[in-house]
């Protein structure tokens, strides 16, 4: 069949050559966007019409949208990130959907220990005093042998794990399901305890929970409060976590010694947002992600999701199972 699948996700647009050639290969029509995503909700219903699929960014997958295009049939998400995907909604108008995990897990940890080592050591800074043709000191922090507390210990908290072993470091972690059902083999030591202890106890507090209702601004002030003065915070997960609010007062207050965040509540980050004027933060426009292996990775698997949903087959990013059984299935129709 000649299927039509249209791509918002960036990463797919710089990375994802060989996926359009597969898609392309096997007979699909691959259209992107006029702009990436995430698009507005009306905007990505104009540019949805006639598709059979889209290999999407974190636009807004709901119910109205589900409504306004009954032609689609798979929303297969560029990442792992499925929060901006209405699945109860899909699942009850038969819409496939799919992510790929694991696509980006060792570039997220990369990118998490960057940001640590970034703001515990000032590299920023003194990158940006050098650009203006200036020369000083800024005195940093040491990581070896510190702990590092990971809230949420699923792949990419695991992979910050290893990368803290080398650093000598105690690991600390709170995620009551991985500690129910054990860590995989080759793991490095970490204690899995409470929340409170994770704060406490830290010099290093690293984000990876899900985006779900109930971490919901999980960081607030009480959270903030519990932290040392001299712990450093990271959140390479999602900005929905954190209430910014308290994470600047945090950091005005001397609450915590700094931050170093990837994802915002609001994305792109307003320009006049008062966390760019927070101190001591280092802040990047949500790239954990973006290396080049991951991007091709993330590409081909959401391709692959793509095709093989639209054959009728079960894909390996499947996150609806539930949508298969259904009479509304919109696959075949």
């Amino acid at each position: 069949m000649n299927w039509r699948v249209l791509v918002t996700a960036r990463a797919f647009w710089v990375s994802g050559q060989p996926a359009r050639d597969y898609l392309e290969a096997a007979g699909c029509e691959v259209v992107y966007t006029p702009i990436a995503g995430p698009l507005e909700e009306s905007y990505l219903i104009e540019q949805l019409q006639g598709f059979d699929a889209i290999i999407g960014s974190s636009d807004p997958y709901n119910a109205r949208v589900f409504a306004s295009c009954p032609q689609l049939k798979v929303v297969s998400r560029c990442g792992v990130g499925i929060d901006s995907v209405d699945v109860g909604a899909a699942t009850e108008v038969g819409i496939v959907v799919t992510n790929t995990p694991g696509a980006m897990t060792e570039s997220v940890g990369d990118y998490t220990f960057a940001l640590l080592l970034g703001i515990t050591r000032r590299i920023h800074e003194g990158d940006v005093l050098m650009r203006q043709g200036g020369w000083g000191e800024y005195p940093g922090v040491g990581v070896s042998g510190k702990t590092i507390g990971l809230v949420g210990c699923g792949q990419i908290g695991q992979a910050v794990a290893k990368r803290a072993a080398g650093f000598s470091m105690r690991i600390l972690a709170y995620d009551p399901q991985v500690a129910e059902r054990g860590l995989p083999s080759g793991m490095p030591d970490i204690e899995f305890t409470d929340l409170d202890t994770v704060l406490s106890e830290s010099d290093f507090v690293s984000l990876h929970a899900p985006n779900v209702p109930e971490t919901k601004n999980m960081f607030n002030r009480e959270r903030f409060a519990k932290m040392k003065p001299s712990a450093y915070f990271i959140n390479t997960a999602r900005g929905a976590l954190v209430d910014e609010t308290a994470l600047i007062e945090a950091l005005e207050n001397g609450t915590i010694a700094g931050a170093a965040t990837d994802v915002y509540q609001q994305e792109p980050l307003p320009a006049d947002h008062p966390l760019r004027k927070a101190p001591r933060t280092l802040l990047t426009p949500h790239n954990a992600f973006n290396s080049a292996e991951a991007a091709q990775a993330m590409s081909v698997q959401s391709a692959e999701n793509t095709l093989i949903a639209l054959r009728g087959e079960r894909p390996a990013g499947l996150v609806n199972t539930a949508v298969l059984g259904s009479p509304q299935l919109r696959l075949g129709k």
